[in-house]
């Protein structure tokens, strides 16, 4: 005990280290000041602190919100792309696999800064994609083009099916995969028929549900928008409603999913086919991108996230997307956003009505702000259906894949308002029953060759394709239906 007091009396000897003697110095000299320079002393201090931590922050931000790598093509020359062509980090699907027929176009190399998406609307009820659009974004030039696909453009495949819309539904997988692997299933699918329409293979995949459509708009406050004609349709077997006035004005989550559902009116006016319905989608989502491009939206940042991770499956980080948002916000949407639709003529194939693409136009509008690489796309880089002129189709650039459609005759596209049933003219999932007309040989006018071809549906009434060909529903069967004849398109 005495020796503890002897050790606690004595003087410890003082530190004889750089830091001990500065600090000690220190320490005296905090010592010396008064309350108000002890005050601002400390204030200093703190806001030290702060800055310090802000810029950990920063530099953190930076190495996680950043431009994704693009996937690597075999044989592609690399142009000084952001990040490395052949890091495959973020779990893209390997661009080399047997599906893939990559065009020539794909190998010539990448504009500096340009980045490619596949954008796709996914209908909750029927499986299908009912909105199908590509992107090009110009990083550099901060200029974004796009082009919708029609659903019901019709594809070469040995699918009962020959729409667009079937691919990413038909090709998910079966149950025993998470959700994750069958979305990158489904999207892997449609990127690759993506590439044979346009030349271009995305880089990337956004795929949003439906219904999440009417939760954005009210996210961000509302969207203002050119209804084109009054939109009045009423089905009591659905109890649904849909009715909108003509005219400039801001439209909520409710009034927006009207307008993008809508097919026609009860009095049979305003039937809209495939291209027209595309065409008020389109120019909606394009009201919709020139609202989350102002700056304002950056304070509406936390809602539209929660939004998103609620309804969107994607291959890009939070952190890519954040990336090419700080980019576009403050674009000159007028100028410098440009949504085009696939130029089409209207055919008939098994009473369905479908879409052929018109290649020239097509490869027009591609090269014309679409195409990201550095040659231009060419009609060898296209796999296109035509109609041929003694009937039946073909396929540029490939083999059919359904020998019977090269012998089908070219028939007339039923008139919608006498097949299409209750509750199927408004809901873009609604499928009936097939009837006689999908089994060959009830193909009506085999003679007919051109049962429209003017491109635009008004002109002869197409019906909806779904209910000649019902999308796979996996809410209304239970499982999604496999096609026994095409395990991937």
């Amino acid at each position: 005990m005495r020796e503890n007091e002897k050790q606690r009396g004595r003087r410890q000897a003082p530190d004889s280290s750089p830091f001990g003697g500065w600090w000690g110095r220190h320490r005296a000299w905090v010592a010396g000041l008064n309350r108000g320079q002890r005050l601002r002393y400390r204030l200093c201090l703190a806001l030290g602190v702060v800055a310090v931590l802000a810029i950990a922050l920063v530099l953190y931000l930076r190495s996680w919100i950043r431009l994704p790598d693009v996937p690597n093509v075999p044989g592609q020359v690399n142009n000084g792309q952001t990040g490395s062509q052949g890091d495959n980090s973020q779990g893209l699907p390997n661009l080399e696999y047997e599906e893939a027929q990559l065009p020539e176009v794909t190998r010539s190399g990448r504009k500096e800064g340009y980045y490619t998406f596949l954008v796709a609307g996914q209908d909750q009820v029927s499986g299908g994609t009912d909105t199908i659009l590509l992107f090009t974004y110009d990083t550099r030039g901060r200029k974004i083009s796009a082009i919708s696909l029609l659903r019901d453009t019709m594809i070469n495949t040995s699918a009962s099916s020959k729409r667009l819309n079937a691919v990413y539904a038909r090709n998910r997988g079966d149950r025993s995969l998470s959700e994750k692997e069958r979305v990158a299933n489904g999207m892997t699918a449609l990127r690759q028929e993506v590439s044979k329409l346009t030349g271009i293979y995305p880089d990337f995949y956004v795929l949003v549900k439906w219904e999440a459509i009417g939760e954005l708009v009210d996210a961000i406050g509302g969207v203002h928008f050119e209804v084109p004609f009054l939109m009045d349709y009423r089905d009591p077997f659905q109890d649904l409603v849909i009715y909108q006035e003509p005219g400039y004005r801001l439209l909520d989550g409710r009034d927006a999913m009207e307008v993008i559902r809508f097919r026609k009116n009860s009095d049979g006016t305003h039937i809209l086919g495939d291209g027209g319905r595309t065409e008020i989608q389109r120019d909606f989502l394009t009201a919709v991108l020139k609202e989350c491009l102002t700056p304002e939206i950056l304070l509406k940042l936390p809602a539209l996230a929660q939004v998103f991770l609620d309804n969107v499956s994607t291959d890009l980080t939070i952190g890519n997307i954040l990336a090419f948002a700080q980019l576009a916000v403050g674009m000159d949407t007028e100028n410098d956003v440009n949504f085009v639709s696939m130029p089409f003529d209207n055919v008939a194939y098994r009473g369905a009505s479908l879409a052929l693409a018109r290649q020239d136009e097509l490869l027009e509008l591609l090269n014309g702000g679409l195409n990201p690489y550095l040659d231009e796309i060419k009609a060898s880089d296209l796999q296109l259906m035509y109609r041929k002129s003694g009937g039946g189709y073909g396929v540029t650039n490939a083999v059919l894949a359904d020998p019977a459609v090269g012998r089908a005759p070219a028939a007339k596209p039923k008139p919608e308002e006498t097949d299409v049933k209750p509750g199927d003219d408004t809901d873009p999932g609604t499928t009936a029953a097939p009837d006689a007309s999908e089994e060959p040989g009830t193909q009506t006018d085999p003679d007919s060759t051109d049962p429209g071809g003017t491109g635009d549906p008004a002109d002869i009434g197409s019906i909806d394709p779904s209910d000649i060909f019902p999308d796979p529903s996996p809410d209304v069967m239970g499982g999604e239906m496999e096609d026994p004849l095409q395990p991937a398109a």
